[in-house]
């Protein structure tokens, strides 16, 4: 297979890898969140509900850009973008 547009390809790698990064670090201190029980979670003070809520947007924005770079490399070796 060969890559038709090498540009698009190495930001779709460069994306990929930081949406991994995001997903991999923020997943585990997501789960230690989500773990907590209802009554345990209520006792938390606002500050760490907050953290808890900006990890949740930070996991959902490291999902979208693993996505988006995968987009990216698969349109890099199907779709060769100069003009002739």
């Amino acid at each position: 297979m060969e890559i038709k547009n090498i540009g698009w390809f190495f930001v779709g790698l460069i994306i990929l890898i930081v949406g991994t990064f995001i997903v991999i670090f923020d997943y585990p201190q997501l789960q230690f969140f989500d773990n907590f029980e209802s009554e345990s979670y209520y006792l938390l003070d606002e500050e760490k509900k907050s953290i808890h809520q900006r990890l949740k947007i930070e996991f959902s924005i490291g999902v979208v850009f693993v996505f988006t770079g995968i987009a990216l490399l698969l349109i890099s070796l199907v779709w060769n973008m100069k003009r002739k």
